[in-house]
């Protein structure tokens, strides 16, 4: 059997050719626009409490319960498994951690625990996608965007399309903006979607108004558009493999125009 690979994929819509945004194909080691997958599949003892499966958990730090991943593991006679984590929020990672301080994300929204929602079907994670994208735009000092209904139906319609149909590329001769990412063996969150978006900031020049070669930035720009004013979102989950999509209007990318 061929290992899982875990892989993150996103493209931006490029209104008028912008030539700097590229949509390419998923690399073999499954990294894509700066982004790191969790490594494929270890060989793993059969009682390994927690598998390595590219999906959330919740570590204790403290007396909070923080968002967090799992990217390896020791294991001793002596003290059993250890896991080495890292942080969702913080980016931060963790070595030595006992399986006592780790709950399955199951097990941590059954508790109340669990803060973060891992679609946009409810309110929680509408406003965890606007948060997102609003924490964004307030860094380059343009206004926030509001959640359209319509525009989400659209998104909503596209995701559950390019799932069904195994996938992943832009709606044609759209009037809107769009955002695209997919994940394999992974649970991703509005906030990590929109993370994985910004963290563009690093490969686009604001003075030249480029990318940097061989970079994507498309997301990013089209997140801090100044004439945007709204956003709606959907996303599709199945067969370990889910599909983001947000739309935006009035769109952005615009050709030989700064986004702020």
């Amino acid at each position: 059997m061929t290992p899982q690979k875990y892989g993150l994929l996103a493209t931006a819509i490029a209104v008028g050719l912008l030539t700097a945004y590229i949509n390419p194909s998923l690399p073999a080691n499954g990294v894509l626009a700066g982004i790191k997958s969790i490594p494929n599949a270890i060989a793993q003892k059969p009682d390994l409490p927690f598998p390595l499966d590219g999906k959330p958990v919740y570590v204790r730090q403290g007396d909070r319960w923080q968002e967090a991943l799992l990217v390896g593991y020791a294991w001793n006679s002596q003290s059993g498994v250890r896991y080495d984590v890292k942080y969702t929020q913080s980016g931060s990672t963790e070595k030595g951690v006992g399986v006592d301080r780790i709950k399955s994300l199951n097990s941590a929204q059954k508790q109340g625990i669990a803060t973060t929602v891992y679609d946009v079907s409810s309110q929680a994670g509408i406003q965890q996608m606007l948060n997102a994208h609003n924490d964004w735009r307030k860094r380059t000092g343009v206004s926030a965007v509001t959640w359209s209904p319509q525009l989400a139906t659209v998104a909503q319609q596209w995701a559950t399309k390019l799932l069904k149909e195994n996938r992943f590329e832009h709606r044609k001769n759209s009037r809107y903006g769009e955002n695209l990412a997919s994940a394999s063996g992974q649970q991703l969150s509005p906030g990590r979607v929109v993370k994985m978006w910004g963290d563009e900031v690093s490969d686009y020049n604001y003075a030249s108004n480029t990318c940097k070669p061989g970079k994507m930035c498309g997301h990013y720009t089209q997140i801090v558009w100044r004439s945007t004013k709204q956003v709606g979102c959907g996303m599709a989950r199945g067969n370990g493999r889910e599909v983001w999509v947000c739309n935006y209007d009035p769109p952005g990318n615009f050709r030989g125009q700064k986004p702020y």
